[in-house]
């Protein structure tokens, strides 16, 4: 994949969701009320960083390790059945968070060689996602209480929709003339 395309699906995600959040607000309040304590979302993002996560391990250079690469295979299934049985505390916002910072990996090494200096704009994101991820890798409550503030307030929710929107709009205006 190359920084376009990378610029491309951000932004198309981004506006989408910035545009749903304009025209059916409701929608997107209800799906963050749910999301904390929903189970399949939780199982399908932690699927999904079971297997970037065996990806990244296959890329890397673990130097005596390597030999053992081949197990990777059956450990990352080992680990998602793990997570699911033996985890109490395996929470959506939690799996979301260890997702932000696994795809955040292969961006950062995609724009970190772009000639372009607009690349700096995906690169700041990323950051702020991994900054964000952080926090609900280690105490998933921080999502409600990072959302909060733009779900009981409707001029701030409108307000944070249409900069979203604009950001998309803009992400994808990069990824087509400038990437």
């Amino acid at each position: 994949m190359t920084l376009q395309g990378i610029a491309i699906i951000l932004g198309t995600l981004s506006a989408a969701g910035g545009l749903t959040g304009l025209f059916r607000p409701e929608l997107i309040k209800k799906q963050i009320a749910l999301f904390p304590r929903s189970v399949i979302p939780a199982w399908v993002l932690t699927a999904l960083c079971c297997w970037l996560g065996a990806q990244q391990a296959l890329k890397m250079n673990m130097g005596f390790l390597d030999a053992y690469k081949q197990y990777i295979y059956i450990l990352a299934p080992a680990v998602f059945v793990a997570s699911v049985v033996y985890m109490k505390e395996l929470l959506a916002p939690r799996a979301l968070g260890g997702l932000l910072l696994l795809i955040a990996v292969p961006i950062l090494q995609i724009a970190r060689w772009h000639e372009s200096e607009w690349r700096l704009v995906v690169i700041v994101l990323v950051y702020l996602w991994i900054i964000y991820g952080l926090f609900l890798l280690m105490s998933p409550w921080y999502f409600r209480k990072i959302s909060a503030p733009f779900m009981e307030n409707g001029k701030l929710f409108k307000a944070t929709a249409l900069a979203k929107t604009a950001f998309g709009i803009a992400l994808l205006l990069l990824g087509l003339f400038v990437y």
